[in-house]
């Protein structure tokens, strides 16, 4: 008998709900800085991505890439080791897009740094979920870190996603201040 994810789910959901509540909402909010509320949100972001099923299978790893500087201090390696897809989370610094060939996710920190249409070719033979901070860069990011009124919110851009044939849940497009359907 096959075993299914369903109560993976529901959990998932519980706890996406949960953190963007806790974040929103929380008094200490003004204590965590922005890069501990992007990675805490990286972490839970990657649980609403879907991915080719035969990447998922083939990875001995979540691949967690940041290509560019540090701009999370330090904060993703606190993610090694936890768990996306029953895969072991594993980050690492990356110099190009060829060195991000299997990356899942990739934080690019400096995004003027990429040339649009370079990324957009890249993309079409790479299932690669990228993010970015500010909304100036929504077009290299399917995920796209902003504040606004001095909170962390997300702007998601579905075109970009298609494109490297990712899709996302409905939950986290709830959860969204924007969405892209097209070009930003």
């Amino acid at each position: 008998m096959k075993k299914t994810n369903a109560g993976t789910w529901p959990r998932s959901v519980f706890l996406l709900t949960s953190l963007c509540v806790s974040l929103l909402a929380s008094p200490s909010y003004g204590e965590l800085k922005p890069h501990q509320v992007k990675a805490a949100y990286l972490y839970q972001i990657s649980k609403f991505v879907f991915w080719p099923e035969e990447l998922k299978q083939s990875a001995d790893a979540f691949h967690l890439c940041q290509l560019g500087p540090d701009s999370y201090a330090g904060m993703l390696q606190k993610m090694q080791g936890r768990k996306v897809f029953k895969k072991p989370i594993k980050v690492r610094q990356v110099t190009s897009l060829e060195a991000a060939s299997n990356c899942h996710l990739l934080v690019i920190s400096d995004p003027a740094s990429l040339n649009n249409k370079d990324l957009s070719t890249w993309l079409n033979t790479h299932p690669v979920l990228t993010v970015v901070d500010g909304n100036e860069h929504a077009s290299k990011g399917m995920v796209a870190f902003v504040i606004e009124q001095q909170r962390v919110r997300l702007h998601i851009n579905l075109g970009l996603a298609e494109q490297a044939k990712l899709s996302f849940a409905a939950n986290l497009l709830e959860v969204a201040s924007h969405i892209y359907r097209g070009a930003p």
